[in-house]
């Protein structure tokens, strides 16, 4: 990394680190086990070597809200390969969608392609190896390799904004000589002690899947016309797991998540309901609790529209997340009448 970028310090500062902490960078496209873009008032984290994944987000003196665990980003990194098994990766990641063709546009797995498998994400991707193609102070721009499940290889920009708002745009290039469907599927897993709300619009709640044994979901509540998934619930013996996937039809393109003091915006562009695939919604919530903490999960989803992608065709996903203060208890009262103060707006 030149001197003179480390000379703008906390102020303005892309630091990779690797296992041993903080140094000289590498050359372009060299691994790294993380690399940090921050401004003084935001930092964020990513891991370029395995698959590209945001694993921290946090304001200055703030924790990371994002749910990351940093053991994962030593190396040796896990290969990008078939039979490479999931793991708890978490942070914040892009899938395809619909998961219900996860497995159908490929050969390489016949078993999982005859049963429409809707497990494993596509491991090609999950643990690809991104190329550094651009960096500078406040951006980064990473490139994967192909990936043979889904076709495509992706483009993944994170910029710095603003003082506490950070950029993000995912494009996707299908590589292959005949056509490809999917979706950009954004999905970003956060800390799950706090609490996600999304404005409802007309017949807001599409649908909610609870557990596949027939139990009870994890419980929501719907407050002023917003939509709530409150942290700490747990399943009642015997069950061992509460969990809820929630499809639902927002009146604007944002969730709010609360956690502390701190008020995290996700945002993206709206786009019609005919747009999308039918199996998905614009925002999606996934939540899951077990006996202890360490079962829990939340996931701040979305979706943008489903597109056929003819070869060299692209598609792209833009989203932009800001952290706000939030002086108020953790109340979903409270954290409504904070939320019916702001502009439900996209912003660049």
């Amino acid at each position: 990394m030149p001197s003179s970028r480390l000379a703008l310090g906390l102020l303005a500062a892309a630091v990779l680190i690797g296992p041993s902490g903080p140094g000289e960078g590498q050359a372009r496209g060299a691994a790294a086990s993380l690399l940090r873009l921050t401004n003084g008032s935001l930092t964020i984290a990513v891991v370029p070597a395995l698959g590209g994944r945001i694993v921290e987000l946090r304001a200055a003196g703030g924790e990371n809200l994002l749910n990351a665990d940093p053991r994962f980003w030593q190396e040796p990194l896990p290969p990008a390969g078939l039979r490479t098994p999931f793991d708890a990766w978490n942070g914040h990641t892009y899938w395809v969608g619909p998961q219900s063709a996860w497995w159908t546009q490929q050969d390489l797995d016949a078993e999982r392609r005859q049963a429409k498998a809707v497990w494993p994400p596509d491991p090609f991707h999950e643990t690809a190896r991104y190329e550094v193609i651009e960096q500078s102070a406040t951006r980064v721009r990473l490139a994967s390799p192909p990936s043979p499940i889904t076709g495509l290889k992706r483009e993944l920009a994170v910029e710095l904004v603003g003082p506490r708002r950070v950029r993000l745009r995912v494009t996707a290039t299908n590589v292959r000589e005949t056509e490809v469907a999917w979706d950009l599927w954004s999905n970003t897993r956060v800390r799950p002690e706090g609490w996600a709300y999304v404005r409802l619009g007309p017949d807001g709640i599409r649908k909610i899947d609870g557990p596949g044994d027939g139990s009870p979901a994890y419980p929501h509540a719907v407050l002023r016309g917003f939509f709530v998934s409150p942290p700490g619930e747990r399943p009642v013996p015997p069950q061992t797991q509460r969990t809820s996937k929630t499809f639902l039809r927002p009146a604007d393109s944002q969730v709010a998540y609360f956690r502390g003091h701190e008020l995290l915006l996700k945002r993206t562009e709206p786009a019609s309901e005919a747009r999308l695939h039918p199996e998905q919604a614009l925002v999606e919530l996934y939540r899951a609790s077990g006996r202890g903490p360490e079962d829990d999960l939340l996931e701040l989803e979305m979706h943008g529209p489903y597109e056929t992608l003819a070869p060299g065709g692209t598609m792209s996903f833009e989203e932009t997340w800001e952290i706000l203060d939030y002086p108020g208890p953790a109340d979903p009262g409270a954290h409504v009448d904070c939320l019916g103060g702001l502009a439900p707006v996209y912003r660049d």
